[in-house]
């Protein structure tokens, strides 16, 4: 079952191969089929993608199918991109004058103008990759193709139109692995420098980290003079309004009972005494009764306003609302402390 799937599989890598433009010309030049062999080399060069090796073979094998079809100027011109890419390149012992002279003419040209020569400049910082054609006869070069790898990712692209230099930037990293190809108008790559296993690496720069800056913290609030107090936020007032009051207060509860033990003593001898006597009696007693009532209301409310501002006094508190109002209340008055405090 392996053999059979090791053979089936040689099978197809043949058809592959027959498939090829290159593969085909090969045929075709080895059985002197030159006419096929032309139309399939220029299809092996338009096909594109084909690496340094077989464009020396294209070239090699163009010029001698132009040659033996008696084109000498196209052959000279095949064998001249021939030795551009190989300068060391020769032809077999024993090969046709008719092929030999125009490759001669070819290797005279090059002698004169020299090889395709292509150096490469690397930048750390910012990354990039020049390639430099230092000698270009021909103008060959099209594009400068660069694939690269950064801190082992996948691998990315970039082609950029060439000139004598061309500058391919890179992304920011600490090593960037790539290799480089010059690339013809097809995209056949004439140079190649460096591979997947032993690639140009470039040694870059961490890109900087960005650091808040720190912020600075608000300035201390300088702690401002009290404004002093008004007077009626003041408890000493209040404390002296308290006492009054008390002492008001007390006086009138004092006659209040007076009055109602007077009335108690009219109720035991009526005989000697009137009713107007017992009815005087009776509205002093409740006008007594009365201011007792109002006078305990104030006074309450008077001491309270004194604590009050006095605790917020003693605390370094500032009442920045305050509101003092007298409200009735049953057999009298009061006064109210309200606002902030």
């Amino acid at each position: 079952m392996i053999r059979g799937v090791f053979v089936a599989l040689l099978l197809l890598e043949g058809v592959a191969r027959a498939d090829d433009a290159l593969a085909q010309a090969r045929k075709s030049v080895a059985v002197s089929d030159y006419a096929s062999a032309r139309a399939q080399l220029a299809q092996a060069l338009e096909d594109g993608n084909r690496g340094p090796d077989e464009l020396v073979d294209v070239y090699r094998l163009a010029g001698t199918v132009a040659a033996a079809l008696g084109d000498a100027a196209a052959a000279t011109d095949a064998f001249t991109h021939l030795l551009a890419l190989s300068p060391k390149a020769v032809l077999p012992a024993g090969t046709s004058p008719k092929i030999v002279r125009p490759f001669e003419a070819a290797a005279r040209y090059i002698a004169s103008h020299g090889a395709l020569e292509i150096k490469l400049e690397t930048r750390a910082a910012p990354p990039a990759i020049t390639l430099i054609a230092v000698n270009d006869p021909l103008n060959m070069v099209a594009k400068a193709h660069v694939v690269f790898r950064v801190a082992g990712g996948a691998e990315q692209t970039k082609d950029v139109v060439a000139s004598e230099r061309t500058e391919v930037a890179l992304v920011a990293a600490r090593r960037i692995d790539a290799r480089v190809a010059a690339l013809d108008v097809h995209g056949n790559r004439l140079v190649e420098i460096g591979t997947r296993e032993v690639p140009i690496v470039i040694i870059g720069e961490l890109p900087p980290v960005v650091v808040a800056a720190p912020v600075a913290p608000p300035a201390p609030v300088e702690p401002t003079a009290r404004a002093a107090r008004p007077l009626w936020l003041r408890w000493p007032p209040y404390a002296i309004a308290t006492a009054a009051l008390g002492g008001a207060t007390a006086y009138f509860a004092w006659s209040a009972r007076s009055a109602s033990r007077d009335l108690e003593r009219l109720d035991a001898d009526r005989a000697q005494h009137t009713r107007a006597d017992e009815k005087s009696i009776e509205d002093r007693g409740k006008r007594d009764t009365l201011l007792t009532n109002v006078g305990l209301g104030l006074t309450s409310a008077c001491a309270i306003t004194a604590a009050v501002l006095w605790f917020t006094a003693s605390r370094g508190a500032e009442p920045t609302e305050a509101q003092v109002s007298a409200v009735p209340v049953a057999g009298g008055g009061a006064l109210v402390l309200g606002g902030n405090f």
